[in-house]
């Protein structure tokens, strides 16, 4: 039996807003995630200044159209992350205002509560680090009066290290000769 160990370095990546123009639409500006929402509407970044971490976060908007804070955000990360949190601003309710779909190698893993504290100028952690491996995230049924911005995404990506990727692709090689050579 052939074990491999895969050694890895982990990257941190901090996704924020701030620097960019209000109305950008955020789809694959930053390494490492795709942002994506529902049919018919993307992410966009909105300016309110005193609300998140500076002035700037995102929210779904329609396309061709306003924000209204209440439609799907999905994030696909191209590699697997760990570490996974980020804030909610702008809450005007308290209780359950939203929900997150968390997709851990590529298959739903769980469904997590978003809670919220009527505090709409104090962001609140969302806090996803107790998942390792995470592919993507879902974020939906925003029931906040107001809606819901997100921002400041933190993770760690896991990048196998060249020589262990090497070693797999030479032990995979050595591998299929022996296969070969026994049906030969």
């Amino acid at each position: 039996m052939l074990v491999v160990i895969t050694p890895t370095l982990a990257f941190g990546d901090l996704i924020g807003f701030e620097g960019l123009a209000d109305g950008t639409v955020i789809t694959n500006q930053f390494a490492g995630v795709v942002f994506s929402a529902n049919a018919g509407f993307e992410n966009q970044v909105t300016t309110q200044p005193g609300i998140g971490f500076g002035d700037n976060f995102i929210c779904t908007a329609a396309i061709g159209q306003g924000i209204n804070c209440v439609e799907e955000t999905i994030l696909t990360f191209t590699g697997l992350v760990n570490n996974l949190t980020f804030w909610e601003v702008g809450v005007n309710d308290s209780g359950l205002v939203a929900l997150v779909d968390v997709f851990v190698n590529s298959v739903f893993s769980a469904t997590v509560n978003i809670f919220g504290f009527s505090t709409p100028f104090t962001p609140s952690l969302v806090d996803l680090s107790g998942f390792s491996n995470v592919s993507s995230i879902r974020i939906y049924n925003v029931t906040d009066t107001a809606g819901i911005g997100w921002d400041n995404f933190e993770f760690v990506t896991q990048v196998p290290e060249p020589g262990t990727l090497a070693l797999l692709g030479i032990g995979l090689f050595g591998m299929g000769l022996a296969r070969r050579r026994k049906t030969v």
